[in-house]
């Protein structure tokens, strides 16, 4: 049987007695008193690229217990650059198709693996080059679903939609800093790709910040929250 979640001692590990909390050690102790009713739950946290979601998910998983909490990571559900050549925008057509737009992302099977666990089903995730393929289990009582396709699939198969946003300049800082080192990728290219990427993004991507109970803009070292809805708490 998996242990209770204790919220009182999560709150214990995000800030020491008698400091004040910063806004997203807030933000992680109001989701876990969220989560902690023993019960199941699917959250999703998407954004554009560099936003600063991944790193969010990844500390929510550990505040919650691995053991307790399955992270399905959405960027191996993204078509490959070769397959993405075959694809063009009426919006944008002189342009490479980017992960702004639907189309350039696997839902279906996204959706299948997201159902599959949800349903006491494990699954194995699909594997790259910088993330080894890991089996998910379907005891693990809390799922959290992270990458950019998460926006476009239907809100109500999630309990909770997080959504993270920067400026343009934050994005490009962190993408060179991220796709070169973990990625391997060139900087020119990296920066070229952020000139095409960026304008589709105000076009197709950042209208599912509507969708989100949660918005969060991370520019520069900021880390600030537009909206959050009332079932967090005040």
């Amino acid at each position: 049987a998996t242990a209770t979640i204790n919220p009182a001692e999560i709150s214990k590990k995000l800030h020491l007695k008698g400091e004040v909390m910063s806004d997203e050690e807030s933000l992680l102790e109001r989701l876990t008193v969220y989560l902690s009713d023993d019960q199941n739950h699917t959250l999703r946290i998407y954004g554009h690229s560099a936003s600063g979601k991944s790193t969010f998910a990844r500390k929510l998983q550990l505040a919650l217990g691995e053991e307790r909490v399955n992270l399905l990571e959405t960027d191996p559900y993204v078509i490959a650059g070769e397959y993405r050549d075959l694809l063009s925008s009426k919006d944008f057509p002189h342009q490479k198709v980017t992960a702004c737009l639907p189309a350039v992302h696997e839902l279906g099977s996204l959706k299948r693996d997201i159902c599959a666990l949800q349903s006491g089903l494990d699954i194995l995730t699909i594997g790259t080059a910088w993330s080894p393929s890991l089996r998910l289990s379907a005891q693990k009582p809390i799922l959290i679903v992270e990458g950019m396709s998460a926006a476009f699939l239907p809100k109500n198969l999630f309990d909770l939609s997080i959504c993270f946003y920067t400026d343009d300049d934050t994005e490009l800082e962190r993408r060179l800093a991220r796709d070169t080192a973990v990625r391997g990728r060139d900087m020119n290219g990296v920066a070229a790709m952020h000139t095409i990427r960026r304008p589709q993004y105000e076009h197709y991507y950042k209208i599912y910040q509507d969708k989100a109970d949660v918005l969060i803009s991370q520019t520069g070292q900021g880390f600030r929250i537009d909206q959050i809805s009332n079932r967090l708490g005040k």
